[in-house]
């Protein structure tokens, strides 16, 4: 609904929010309500023809003051709603040590946002250049193998320069990557626009281990059975190996329950929290039961080990840039369902280690501070 002139509301709002130093235009304001970032109560007839009004809810005015800080600078309303929602209403720190009463609507819509834009994975940029194309088929995969084709070896140089052991997450050698990028291709496009000598070729190139009588033997084996599948119309490749399309990630997020996407938000914010006094810790070969302990789990725990890494890695970022990381990490929890099943039990494996985030800073800090010659 959209009226000529600010509602009462609308008005006491903006006077609230001037009355703590932040000037808002009740045009702000109408915009923020029409995109469901404000707790708003249905507007009520006063009866016999006088008209209607609505009152301002209790959340409305913290929730506006988060958003009329993070809309100092001019950015898109979607990435203000995330910076609120994931890393607090301070440009100067990463803590949300207050949880904003945001309205689910615009969480979502924000994050169906930010996924469309997103990038950082290597799948999704190679989503992205062939969406680029604009519907031709050829020329969709000429870019999807051009941007992956760039991708792979550029992550693999970066591992090399920052002596990262190599994994599966980045590519052990130059042929590794090679293969990895037409494999990703396949994995966005379809392995059936590959057939089964282009993957098979594919996985050669990532395996260099198996370039002996043996690996040939071995791959001679799965083409042929490849092959053959193919003849039979079978269908090779499950819906598992392919790369989920924006549509059907989106679809995920929305399905999980808005009050879980929140409980992860604030376990996750907890692990950014802590993040600064466990990279100190590990680097000043600080002694103390609660770090042990998190260092046993994450030894023995991937998902915990990963989601730790990524929390120092939003911790370390610049304000402005923090709430890409967090909304990025978010998305890895929530957008699979074998990371979501497990989530709960990944981070509880690091309690009671966590139940005093600051005390654990003051400790490391203070031994820390005790041995000046880095024995702490």
């Amino acid at each position: 609904m959209v009226w000529k002139e600010p509602s009462e509301a609308e008005q006491q709002l903006r006077e609230q929010l001037a009355a703590h130093g932040l000037s808002v235009s009740w045009a702000k304001i109408r915009r923020w309500r029409e995109f469901g970032a404000l707790p708003w109560r249905k507007r009520q007839g006063l009866g016999r023809g006088a008209g209607s009004a609505s009152e301002l809810m209790p959340e409305t005015f913290p929730v506006a003051a988060a958003l009329a800080l993070a809309t100092v600078k001019k950015r898109p309303l979607e990435q203000a709603v995330l910076e609120v929602f994931t890393t607090g209403t301070r440009f100067d720190q990463v803590l949300a040590a207050t949880v904003v009463p945001l309205p689910e609507r615009a969480v979502r819509r924000s994050l169906a946002w930010y996924m469309a834009r997103d990038h950082s994975h290597p799948l999704a940029a190679i989503e992205l250049a062939a969406a680029s194309a604009g519907g031709c088929p050829g020329m969709a995969m000429d870019a999807a193998l051009e941007s992956a084709h760039r991708i792979f070896p550029r992550l693999y140089r970066q591992a090399k320069q920052q002596e990262q052991p190599p994994g599966t997450t980045v590519p052990e050698s130059l042929p590794d990557a090679d293969g990895l990028a037409t494999f990703a291709v396949a994995a966005v496009l379809g392995f059936e626009e590959f057939g089964a000598d282009a993957v098979v070729e594919a996985i050669r190139k990532s395996m260099p281990e198996l370039a002996d009588e043996f690996g040939e033997q071995v791959f001679a084996q799965l083409s042929s059975a490849l092959r053959e599948a193919e003849g039979d119309g079978a269908d090779l490749w499950s819906r598992r190996t392919r790369w989920p399309s924006l549509e059907d990630r989106v679809q995920a997020m929305e399905q999980v329950e808005y009050a879980q996407l929140c409980r992860i938000r604030d376990a996750l914010t907890l692990l950014v929290e802590a993040s600064p006094a466990l990279a100190l810790a590990r680097r000043a070969g600080v002694e103390d039961p609660d770090v042990r302990h998190i260092e046993a789990v994450r030894a023995l725990n991937r998902r915990t080990d990963e989601y730790l890494r990524r929390a120092e890695g939003v911790s370390r970022s610049p304000a402005e840039r923090a709430w890409k990381g967090f909304t990025g990490l978010l998305l890895h929890v929530c957008s699979s369902p074998g990371r979501l099943s497990t989530f709960q039990e990944d981070v509880t494996a690091l309690d009671p280690a966590l139940n005093d985030v600051p005390g654990l800073g003051r400790r490391v800090l203070a031994r820390c501070m005790a041995a000046p010659d880095g024995n702490a």
